[in-house]
């Protein structure tokens, strides 16, 4: 489909293919859920598959570990020393860790008087 038609068109293909199946079984998902899917999927111009093998070569121990197969993960990145920025979501709430972004991306302060 990337081939022939270009990445939106892919795009466009992997959320039509989701909901058909999902479809079958009488559930349905969002169409902002299923862009974010597509859009990781396609965000680098190509197709990266959205499992285990896809997400190897994430940067994010704690996002691959969200994912699937939780010990290989951790003990990968263990060995080969890889850095953990806190920077996604899945890893702050992995760490139990406030997200930087929405509401906890300020503090509000306020005086207090004695």
């Amino acid at each position: 489909m990337r081939q022939l038609y270009g990445v939106e068109a892919c795009r466009a293909s992997i959320i039509e293919q989701i909901t058909a199946v999902f479809g079958v079984y009488g559930i349905e998902v969002d169409e902002r859920h299923l862009g974010l899917i597509a859009d990781y999927m396609t965000y680098e111009g190509g197709f990266r598959a959205l499992n285990r093998i896809g997400l190897g070569n994430h940067g994010s121990p704690m996002t691959q570990m969200s994912f699937e197969t939780t010990s290989k993960f951790l003990v990968n990145a263990t060995l080969h020393g890889v850095e953990e920025g806190m920077n996604s979501p899945s890893s702050r709430i992995a760490m139990g860790r406030l997200l930087d972004c929405g509401t906890g991306s300020f503090d509000v302060m306020q005086p207090l008087q004695f």
